[in-house]
């Protein structure tokens, strides 16, 4: 994945959710303290969400990101959007823990 441009916070994360297979992101911001960090990507593989999603949800690692579906008003193919609760450093240490936590997934060999 080329990281040009990319902001720092998000590079990791992206990089993680990437080795999901049928997930594939497309645009990040960390949100630079002041704003919420978002995750933009394509799911090719509705089945292979789950993976990513589960690591998001309080009762897994005792906070919550959202995930919501967005097009635009032409009418686009859809795009969904990971998106922090928080701000700044609280959302860029959550961020640390779903990158890990997606990543010691597959690592203890989970199945495609």
């Amino acid at each position: 994945m080329n990281h040009d441009g990319m902001d720092k916070e998000c590079v990791a994360l992206c990089d993680a959710i990437n080795i999901v297979p049928g997930l594939q992101t497309i645009e990040s911001c960390c949100g630079h303290g002041e704003w919420t960090f978002k995750i933009w990507l394509k799911v090719k593989s509705l089945e292979k969400l789950p993976v990513l999603l589960y690591f998001c949800d309080p009762c897994h690692i005792g906070f919550r990101w959202t995930c919501t579906v967005e097009t635009d008003c032409a009418m686009s193919p859809v795009t969904f959007v990971l998106e922090s609760e928080c701000t700044g450093e609280e959302a860029y240490e959550q961020a640390r823990k779903i990158t890990e936590k997606v990543i010691d997934y597959f690592e203890t060999g989970a199945k495609d």
